[in-house]
């Protein structure tokens, strides 16, 4: 079973290195509201993942005729683009949280709002359906795991994943700790540029 486990571990290594907006999604949100609203988003970040396990795993004849579908790609790939501009263009204009103020805990819907963006950013990222649909069909299901054993690897993938996630608002809350005032802005409007930037090549890829 341990082993079961490692290939998940191994798995969820590579997802959580190569999903790029998150992370600075992660550390957009740790710096302006604070650890609670980006562990918000990690949590809207983790259920998506799990909705994806669940889909994958027990819908599979759906799953194969849904990536069957002409447009598939090009309306979730539309959709997170849209997403991540949208999200980038707001970032850039807003003003930079002042440091010096005294922390407040965030509302019950401030920290439904993280838990939407993490969930939907992750949820429409073309990146996590491919990976979880051809993970779950290529390692799973051709191998006709037991579902112990199913169990075990999922478990690998999402308990790395949290633990790198929750490594990542960590840093995050330190850099916050670090950053000067008159660094804040540039900081803030290097994040809306990068996820306008992937934004922009999600779209690239989907379309051209």
């Amino acid at each position: 079973m341990l082993g079961y486990i490692w290939e998940g571990i191994r798995a969820g290594l590579v997802l959580s290195l190569l999903v790029g907006p998150l992370v600075v999604l992660l550390v957009q949100l740790s710096l302006r509201r604070g650890t609670l609203a980006s562990f918000a988003a990690a949590l809207g970040i983790w259920t998506s993942d799990v909705l994806y396990i669940s889909a994958s795993h027990f819908g599979l004849e759906g799953l194969e005729r849904l990536l069957d579908y002409e447009y598939l790609n090009e309306i979730v790939g539309t959709v997170g683009s849209i997403l991540l501009v949208g999200v980038g263009v707001v970032m850039w204009f807003r003003d930079p949280p002042n440091l010096k103020a005294k922390k407040i805990m965030p509302s019950r819907r401030g920290l439904l709002s993280a838990w939407a963006q993490g969930f939907a950013v992750n949820m429409f990222n073309p990146f996590t359906a491919f990976f979880w649909s051809t993970f779950v069909v290529t390692q799973v299901h051709n191998h006709d795991l037991l579902p112990d054993q199913a169990l075990a690897v999922y478990g690998g993938i999402l308990g790395t994943l949290i633990v790198a996630d929750s490594a990542k608002v960590l840093g995050a809350r330190k850099l916050r700790e670090l950053l000067r005032p008159a660094t804040m802005l540039r900081a803030q409007r290097a994040g809306a540029v990068a996820l306008g930037v992937f934004g922009l090549l999600l779209a690239a890829r989907v379309w051209l």
